[in-house]
């Protein structure tokens, strides 16, 4: 594995796991239990899990599609539990179109997973670097009975929450 994808974060805050979703299940709990989101109020800790659950999935079965592989995790520059990074090795990338998702009326066969991810994060954004798809995710700080912000296309085919103005 490229050492330069996970140098940033201190080693007891990586994770990397096998591309299975029984790895994605354990080390979901293994966050809840631990101290990474001990900072987070319980809404923020839940979708933060909810988040991470989905996208981690999403590379289990879309990126690597049963193919072998890892996936690794680890805070982004804050560390307050509501920055991450998420890097792979699977050929496939994010679809572009997942970006503009909008939550459907009914659950479609795809689910609601990208629509989901769009609505509780601040910003997302997604690059390939070196053959690793390498993914960043800002949570919502808990903003109980508030509007989320307009959200417009940011750089490197990311999204950024009030970036409309509007």
């Amino acid at each position: 594995m490229a050492g330069w994808m996970m140098r940033c974060a201190r080693r007891h805050e990586r994770h990397v796991i096998a591309a299975d979703p029984a790895a994605v299940r354990d080390l979901l709990i293994r966050l809840e239990q631990g101290v990474a989101l001990a900072g987070l109020t319980p809404d923020e800790r839940d979708c933060t899990l909810l988040v991470l659950g989905e996208v981690l999935n999403n590379v289990v079965e879309h990126g690597y599609a049963g193919a072998p592989g890892w996936i690794g995790l680890m805070p982004g520059p804050r560390r307050d539990g509501r920055d991450w990074r998420i890097v792979d090795h699977a050929e496939r990338q994010v679809p572009e179109g997942c970006f503009r998702a909008e939550m459907p009326e009914e659950a479609a066969e795809g689910g609601f997973g990208w629509p989901l991810i769009m609505a509780l994060t601040e910003a997302v954004a997604t690059r390939r670097r070196a053959g690793f798809n390498v993914m960043t995710l800002q949570m919502r700080a808990d903003t109980a009975g508030q509007d989320a912000p307009p959200r417009q296309a940011g750089a490197e085919g990311g999204l950024q929450a009030g970036a409309c103005g509007g």
